[in-house]
């Protein structure tokens, strides 16, 4: 491969280059390289005195041009709440400040603010009582009650949900008068590294031709529609989890990996079962990271993510014939992902709709650009299903919850439900991650913001978010003197009918 420098390309004072640039991940990138001084560590910003450089730059993209920002407010003919309360919120975090103590003296000193004092022709008190109003508005809609509601929770890879909402599934579940289905949209394959599955195809390989392996077999244990064996895998491992017995959570591993073989191979011969432990173990020892495997290890792979989410929701004492693994087509391990298409994408989740006939479907909410592109095209492929259910059934009423996770977040403004998180689940969401996902607890390829397992970077966020609503709102709105020091919100602040909340919560992330 050849390359070029920047430095190469610039010395032509009359060459012209190109960035193009998409999606809200990249706006941190684009801001450096435009609004910061020309440095090596922004190579991009070398641009800078090219009279031909040019970026083309999708909205999200600019989100951080400052210049490109202001403009932009100053074109509106006006404003609506969620841009008020975005730049109300960013005023107060950049000041420290709870909206209440916020002054007219900080709004005439930021440009944003002193144009939105101009365009609303409000005073700055009336803007703050506002913005705290619906702030404080979105956190009493999370904590109210949810009952006698049926959920189907969708998700693109299968620690997706976890990741973003798992402390409030905590207390969904509670209710027995709430029944919850779950959506694995894709496989996930590209998610486990060959590492990891040869040491599951070994501990296999020690276990087949053990008595106890021979007895099941002939028993019918193994067979593909044994959905009894199928949930006593994951009893077996969550039992050694219990009893701190790595010997049982081998053995449970082992079982499902040979029934992940017959199904994939559609064999239960021993010795053509054999011969595929050998060449798998083979095949995983010398495949080098990133290269794409071939469909049955694909397939392979996708079995080991879904038994991963079968013991995360058994957890919760849900059943695995409550969650449909759809393997939808659309992804393949390409570098580009194809486009969702309806028949082979959108009519599988449609199908499952009619069936289910949820009250609530959720769908991780991530922007094109700002994270794997799998969330997107999974989110085209939910909202045309829903169309499509909307349009046979006429029922308009189902919810939608948009979520995300580690790879993108909302800013308060955006957000409309704010769920509080207390330290218990926090806890709880990291040692489920660890104990149920194997292949991500010591993934290859982790998020760029974090050299760990993803449960602690979806926990650093909640706590960011939380510090934010604490800066906003102050303290003293979650440490409330009056009940206890460590409850989250005082009476005042609870909607009523909510006396649980009012025991049940702690210190809270939101």
């Amino acid at each position: 491969m050849i390359t070029i420098g920047l430095a190469t390309i610039t010395y032509n004072p009359t060459a012209t280059a190109i960035i193009i640039a998409a999606g809200d991940a990249k706006a941190p990138i684009v801001a450096a390289a435009i609004q910061q001084p020309k440095s090596p560590a922004q190579p991009a910003s070398v641009l800078q005195d090219l009279e031909g450089g040019r970026m083309y730059l999708t909205k999200g993209a600019t989100k951080n041009l400052l210049e490109r920002r202001f403009e932009d407010l100053q074109k509106l003919p006006s404003v609506n709440d969620s841009t008020i309360d975005d730049i109300t919120t960013t005023l107060a975090l950049n000041n420290g400040k709870r909206f209440e103590d916020l002054t007219a003296e900080d709004f005439w000193g930021d440009r944003f603010a002193a144009a939105l004092l101009s365009k609303t022709g409000q005073e700055y008190r009336e803007l703050v009582k506002g913005v705290q109003g619906r702030t404080i508005a979105k956190v009493q809609r999370g904590l109210k009650l949810v009952t006698q509601t049926v959920f189907l929770h969708t998700e693109p890879h299968h620690d997706d949900i976890m990741l973003g909402y798992l402390p409030h599934i905590y207390h969904l579940v509670r209710d027995p008068s709430n029944k919850h289905f779950f959506a694995n949209l894709t496989s996930g394959f590209t998610a486990v590294s060959n590492p990891y599955c040869q040491g599951i195809v070994e501990t296999l390989q020690g276990h087949l031709d053990t008595p106890s392996f021979q007895t099941l077999m002939k028993e019918g244990y193994f067979a593909p529609k044994n959905a009894a064996a199928r949930m006593e895998d994951v009893y077996l491992y969550l039992d050694g989890f219990a009893a701190k017995s790595d010997e049982e959570k081998e053995e449970a591993e082992a079982r499902r990996m040979l029934r992940n073989l017959i199904e994939v191979y559609r064999s239960s011969d021993m010795k053509v079962l054999r011969l595929r432990v050998r060449e798998l173990i083979e095949y995983f020892a010398t495949q080098y990271p990133g290269a794409k495997d071939p469909p049955d290890i694909q397939l392979l792979k996708g079995t080991i993510r879904e038994w991963e989410v079968e013991l995360l929701w058994a957890y919760f004492g849900i059943d695995a014939s409550a969650i449909s693994a759809l393997r939808l087509g659309f992804y393949k391990g390409d570098i580009f992902s194809e486009e969702p298409e309806v028949d082979r994408d959108v009519i599988p989740i449609f199908h499952l709709i009619k069936k289910v006939k949820p009250n609530v479907v959720s769908v991780a909410f991530d922007p094109e650009g700002s994270g794997p592109d799998t969330h997107y095209k999974a989110l085209q492929a939910v909202a045309e299903a829903l169309k499509m259910y909307e349009k046979e059934s006429g029922d308009s009423s189902v919810r939608v919850w948009g979520y995300r996770n580690v790879w993108y977040r909302y800013r308060p403004a955006e957000a409309d439900l704010m769920i509080p998180v207390s330290l218990n689940s926090l806890s709880l969401l990291h040692t489920a991650f660890m104990n149920c996902f194997g292949s991500q607890s010591a993934a290859s390829f982790p998020s760029y913001e974090h050299d760990g397992p993803f449960s602690e970077l979806s926990q650093r966020i909640m706590v960011e978010q939380y510090n934010m609503l604490k800066t906003c709102l102050g303290k003293d709105f979650f440490f409330s003197q009056e009940s206890h020091p460590d409850f989250a919100l005082p009476a005042e602040h609870l909607p009523e009918g909510n006396e649980p909340a009012r025991n049940s919560l702690k210190r809270c992330a939101s």
